[in-house]
């Protein structure tokens, strides 16, 4: 669809309230000292890309997400050696790419590490 026959039909679809439904979710509670580790062990950089964090946090610390390189909904560990320290857009990447190479790349950087 190109753009202009999309904004037509965003235009028709919009809502002034959209709709809302209630969803019962099921939750994996994660260890925070996992990820807190996973963030400072990655040393202000991203350990896929290696740029350094692309902000500060509110504490003045590298902004940092914690990742599980195998997904914990896929059986993987809240662990040491399953996590490591993402910028922003690789975390994204991981969960929309989900690339082997890149799996496999930051299973060798968090054994390394």
């Amino acid at each position: 669809m190109d753009a202009i026959s999309l904004r037509v039909a965003a235009i028709a679809r919009q809502k002034k309230k959209p709709e809302e439904k209630e969803i019962i979710v099921k939750q994996t509670t994660r260890d925070p000292y996992i990820a807190e580790y996973a963030r400072t062990r990655a040393n202000g950089r991203c350990q896929l890309c290696g740029e350094v964090a692309p902000f500060l946090d509110s504490k003045g610390k590298p902004y940092l997400e914690s990742h599980h390189i195998i997904w914990l909904a896929r059986g993987g560990e809240d662990s040491v050696e399953n996590t490591v320290g993402l910028c922003p857009n690789c975390h994204r990447k991981m969960h929309v790419v989900d690339a082997a190479e890149d799996v496999e790349k930051l299973l060798r950087v968090a054994q390394e590490s």
